[in-house]
């Protein structure tokens, strides 16, 4: 605890009055100022003939602050935005209620939401009871019948006050309009790896991924929706990201690689990506098969170590841009971590595509 005190101390500029602690022996005067990014020439350790600037001290890691900066000014971004939608549905929910006649919002959302969601039917309840039939703890359907009326009723609410307020949005032509962060961005290569999408779209997105991790082919979600969205506007890369405890990852890649000789990569790599829990020697034969490779030649460059390599490049140079875990995405050197919901995608696609007009 101390420890952390005297750290706290020294982070700051002592204020007046107030008794500075310093090393003893001798020390530059601007040894007690603050050094900041902007100012990488700045004394940020010293020790009796010799120092270390901001500079060399922050240059290592630089990769890291970024991303640290980046989810940070991501993360207030979504809060901001989160906020001003509510707030500007309450103000929508208001109007239309006072437009409607009505004395109070509650109101209005009986009419539209309450008694437009009818009784939970059987089959809505027996598919609720097998979701929840963990939770419910040996409790047979019929007993627990009240919870799952309540939670099927909450959940056909919560649905059609989504599309509720989606219409009262339309319809007032509201929306928000907060400008996104100007975030710091790493440079990626795309290397020769995989890419869907034109060449020469003015939005690149390249993805740390590897074939085992559950949490890559939930991302392909997203992703698949922004390619749809904004197709002809988004160059898509896929580079490999093989996790050391994932036995499967590698063998995998090369697999996908290999057809990628053949032209195959994009038939093989969805085929992995959509059943993961089946990568297996026997797995990899039977899509490359359903893929129509050349199986002879396909085998032979499974062999080759080249394949292999330039896979482990794909994990260095993710390294060197701060990748510690896959999913990672870098949307024109915007770094987006984990696998992410289509509005985060969407938000810095967006974004990037108005800076260009």
């Amino acid at each position: 605890m101390l420890l952390a005190i005297v750290l706290a101390c020294q982070s700051q500029t002592p204020s007046e009055g107030a008794t500075a602690l310093v090393a003893p022996g001798p020390a530059p005067a601007r040894l007690v100022a603050p050094a900041y990014a902007d100012a990488p020439a700045a004394v940020a350790a010293y020790w009796e003939g010799g120092s270390l600037t901001y500079g060399e001290v922050t240059t290592p890691i630089k990769p890291q602050l970024d991303q640290m900066l980046a989810e940070y000014l991501m993360g207030r971004y979504d809060a901001e935005y989160q906020a001003a939608q509510q707030a500007m549905d309450e103000k929508l929910l208001e109007a239309e209620a006072k437009k409607r006649g009505m004395a109070a919002i509650e109101d209005l959302l009986k009419a539209e939401i309450n008694d437009k969601v009818g009784k939970p039917t059987e089959a809505e309840l027996a598919e609720a009871y097998e979701a929840l039939k963990r939770k419910l703890r040996g409790q047979s359907m019929e007993e627990s019948r009240g919870i799952l009326e309540t939670a099927v009723t909450q959940k056909k609410q919560g649905e059609r006050y989504a599309v509720y307020i989606g219409e009262l949005r339309k319809s007032y032509k509201a929306t928000v309009q907060l400008a996104f962060p100007d975030v710091p961005r790493t440079e990626v290569s795309v290397d020769d790896d995989p890419f869907v999408g034109p060449a020469d779209a003015p939005v690149t997105i390249v993805q740390f991924a590897e074939f085992q991790c559950p949490y890559c082919g939930k991302a392909r979600e997203s992703v698949d929706q922004v390619m749809a969205n904004y197709e002809g506007k988004v160059k898509f890369v896929f580079r490999d990201y093989p996790l050391d405890f994932h036995q499967n990852a590698i063998p995998a890649a090369v697999a996908a690689n290999c057809a990628g000789k053949q032209d195959k990569y994009w038939p093989v790599h969805d085929a992995f990506m959509k059943n993961q829990a089946a990568l297996a020697e026997g797995d990899l034969l039977r899509v490359a098969r359903d893929a129509k490779v050349d199986m002879e030649a396909w085998e032979t460059c499974r062999k080759d170590p080249a394949i292999e390599a330039e896979i482990r490049k794909d994990f260095e140079d993710g390294q060197k841009a701060g990748v510690t875990g896959t999913p990672a995405f870098f949307i024109n050197g915007v770094f987006l971590n984990g696998a992410q919901p289509y509005e985060k995608f969407e938000a810095i696609v967006a974004a990037e595509l108005q800076a260009k007009k």
